[in-house]
This record gives C-alpha cells, structure tokens and sequence, in this order.
C-alpha cells in the first residue's frame, strides 16, 4: 500500500500481477510479496541497518515485469513437477542493481519451491550478515563467495515434502486451490517411480550451471560450447518421453526434436510460440561460424536458461493433456546409472 511506511527498503516488496490478473502468470507474485511483506513489517524493528536497503522484486514468469532481474534479491515464477503434480517455485536471481540506470542484471541461481521463499530470504540474509566484509554490499558479497556457494544454500531449500507430509507446498501463497494432484507410482523395489525427464533437466540444468561458471573464469568459447550443451540434454529429455533410445548426436537430437515437439508444435508456447526452439536451432545452425566473444556466450545463457523452462513447461503440458508414453520411469535408487 502506498501509505506504508518503509517506501525504498526491504519493506517495499515489488510485484507484477502474477496470477491475480496476468494470462501469463506462473506463480502467485503478488501473493508472495504480501506474505513477505507482512512477515517484514511484523519485525521490523529487527531488521538489521546493513539490510534495510536492499530491494526485493518478484515477477510472476520470466517477462520480468516486476523487474527482478535489478533487484539484490529477484524471483521470477516457474513451475516443477513434483511426481505427476505440479508445484509452484520460483527461480532465484541474486546481485542486480536497480540504481545508475540499471547499472547490472542479477544472477540465475537456480529454483525454489515458493512456500520456501520467505525462509530462503531470511537464510541468505543472516549468511551476509554474519559473513559480509566491512561495507561490503550485498551484489559485491554475492559476487565474491560465487555462484558455487549461492548454489548450495539454493539446493538445500530447494527440496519438496511429499505431498502426504507437507500439503501446503502444493497451492501457492494465499490461494487455497491445490494443484492437480496425481497418484505416485510404485516402482518393484517399493521406491517412488520418477520420470527419467526429471533426471534428464536436472543434468541440463547443472550442465548450464557450468557455463555460468565458465563464464565468469573468463573461458567464453567453453560456455558457449557448454550452454549448447545444455540445450541438447533438455530437447534429449523430451525425445525420450517418444524415442527413449536416441542418439547423442547433435544432428540426431536437433532433428528429432524438430520433428517431434517443433513441426508438430508440442513444443509451442500459448503466447510465445516456438520462439524458444529458434534458439536451440539457431545455435545449432552456427556450429561450424560461430563467434566465440563474451556477448554471444552471454546471449546463449540466458537463452539455454529460457529454452530449459521451456522444456519444463512443455513436459508439463503434456502430463496435463495425458500425452506422454508411459513407463520412461525411473527409480531414484537408479538414478545415478542413468
């Protein structure tokens, strides 16, 4: 609300519409941003000097109209599925700088289920506090300990109770409608039976996570070459929902992705059509007159970061719409061997 006090401080939560109005929406925004809010506002008095000035901003998908990206502390939504059910998150952005005219953009980390939010932030703000050097900033903290440890902290908060232990992970913040929820498989060994696509994102996910990283060494042709990488586990993810046995040829890959999920538009996006298959396509097309630089490496993060949640999106379209090919599952206990 306008009249309240704290305008310009961690108090002053920033949000998109979300879900509440946006035919875009993911996750619950504006929901968020008033549990925040009142959890703030009822310590106030708590809160540390060091930390008052650091800008929260949430947007309810990754169009970033609530900014995120030029906040010390963003979130955009996304969903993941969790079994056969799909439970809100939202991916963490850490470091941006909303003054000097949007002077830098924050850092992707990785996902978090959105009931784990506000416990998130409170965790990553006592570790600055307790381990801040004298007036450094949190962007320049952030900076220093590096996406390997910001990492961590995101990991660990980033586990979901079943939905039998903790039920409230499945509806977002100040929205009683649960999710649709789905019976979970047992495996022959009694082990809860998860889809290999789950183990297929999360290896596209880590295999982007090391571009960031080579990145920041300064090593551009292999984050480039790596975000690629990436890219081509997602797609294989989604080949194997139809062709478990695909090759690991990109010019496989690229061509059954195309034939499977782009011409018949699987793949296509309500509002955004297949532009994020044109940046899988367009890197592949460039392999042999690529321009290994620090702004094209850069470009192609960002883009492998927006093509991954795109694969989630769709994978979860299709669970909705009961159009995968059953028993591509696998045991966690297994996992490892894949």
């Amino acid at each position: 609300h306008l009249g309240d006090a704290g305008a310009g401080t961690l108090l002053d939560v920033t949000a998109c519409p979300g879900t509440d109005t946006c035919k875009l929406g993911i996750a619950s925004s504006r929901g968020l941003a008033a549990e925040l809010s009142k959890r703030l506002a009822a310590k106030a008095d708590q809160i540390d000097d060091t930390i008052k000035d650091l800008h929260i901003k949430l947007s309810g998908c990754f169009n970033a109209c609530g900014q995120h990206h030029l906040a010390d502390l963003g979130f955009y939504g996304v969903s993941r599925k969790v079994g056969n059910t799909t439970v809100p998150h939202f991916r963490v952005v850490l470091g941006g700088q909303w003054s000097e005219n949007a002077g830098s953009y924050g850092v992707t980390i990785g996902a978090v289920p959105s009931k784990r939010i506000p416990d998130f932030i409170d965790r990553l703000t006592d570790q600055y506090l307790a381990e801040r050097l004298e007036n450094e900033s949190f962007k320049d903290y952030t900076k220093r300990i590096g996406k390997k440890a910001l990492k961590v902290l995101v990991d660990e908060m980033a586990v979901v109770p079943a939905y039998e232990v903790d039920r409230s992970f499945y509806s977002d913040w100040r929205d009683p409608r649960e999710f649709t929820i789905s019976d979970i498989g047992i495996g022959e060994c009694a082990g809860e039976v998860v889809p290999r696509i789950h183990f297929d994102l999360q290896t596209a996910e880590q295999v982007h996570f090391e571009a960031q990283l080579q990145f920041d060494d300064g090593n551009y042709q292999a984050a480039d070459e790596t975000a690629y990488k990436a890219m081509l586990e997602a797609a294989k993810g989604l080949i194997r929902l139809q062709f478990l046995d695909v090759a690991d040829d990109p010019d496989t890959v690229v061509a059954e992705f195309k034939q499977r999920f782009y011409d018949t538009e699987l793949f296509f996006d309500k509002y955004a059509g297949g532009r994020f298959a044109q940046y899988l396509f367009k890197r592949h097309k460039e392999r042999g007159e690529r321009v290994y630089d620090r702004e094209n490496a850069s470009h192609l993060i960002e883009e492998t970061q927006l093509f991954i949640e795109a694969v989630y999106a769709c994978h979860g379209r299709l669970l909705e719409q009961g159009g995968l090919t059953p028993g591509l599952a696998l045991n966690p206990l297994a996992a490892a061997q894949v």
